[in-house]
């Protein structure tokens, strides 16, 4: 037999924030349609998700509660918990000390407690993400929606040089015709190199155009040169 859906996904709420008349969190179904009389219950999960994050967060900045230890035990009171054993869960599943500080408004530090609050909450899931309820993308939105965003991967830059500019103009050469070429290229480069240092993209991509084109009409000039056309 399977087990029943845990109430807090159930309620789409899998942080079991407690309902609050004063309390109007973004996504709540409406008061005439609610069921669970002491538990929120909001219209998808990525709203529940939604306030679990923006609470943690008021935490950190309204009452300076900023490691597992603290945020644990205001959101899981020993009067209801075992707040021990939960807070040393989360920060396992964090990989982080219980008294770390850490910054709720980084995505790296706010989704990992999410997803460990969720998994410690509702048990295990059917999924293999780390909060095993929800996809990735799911968790990615909430946080979005409650103000953090997810750093873009940024793939692993060269440092423009003149090294690195002079192998680009001539990567296209053969390795006859660039003993020929490299003059031109390298008196192309010295032209440009304020352009190079600059950390303007646009001055940096001018320059590397120019001296791309330096490259080719030198390698026109070879070609020319090794058919006979050019004395």
């Amino acid at each position: 037999m399977n087990a029943p859906t845990p109430r807090g996904i159930r309620n789409r709420n899998p942080g079991n924030i407690d309902y609050h008349a004063s309390v109007k969190w973004q996504g709540l179904v409406p008061d005439s349609e609610r069921i669970d009389k002491r538990f929120c219950e909001f219209k998808d999960a990525t709203w529940g998700i939604r306030a679990l994050a923006a609470l943690l967060i008021n935490y950190q900045d309204k009452y300076d509660i900023n490691t597992v230890r603290g945020i644990i035990h205001r959101y899981a009171p020993n009067n209801e918990n075992d707040t021990r054993e939960y807070v040393f869960a989360v920060a396992d599943s964090c990989h982080v000390d219980p008294d770390q500080v850490l910054n709720l408004h980084t995505y790296a530090h706010l989704c990992p407690l999410v997803e460990a609050i969720i998994f410690h909450e509702n048990g295990r899931g059917h999924k293999s993400t780390p909060n095993s309820w929800y996809d990735a993308s799911v968790i990615d939105e909430a946080l979005k929606r409650a103000g953090v965003v997810k750093p873009a991967t940024v793939v692993g830059s060269v440092p423009v040089t003149k090294e690195t500019v002079a192998a680009t103009g001539t990567a296209g050469l053969g390795i006859a015709q660039i003993a020929d070429v490299a003059p031109q290229v390298m008196q192309a480069i010295d032209s440009q190199q304020e352009h190079l240092s600059s950390g303007s993209y646009v001055r940096i991509a001018f320059a590397v155009l120019t001296i791309a084109l330096a490259a080719f009409m030198a390698y026109e000039q070879v070609k020319k040169h090794q058919s006979g056309v050019v004395a």
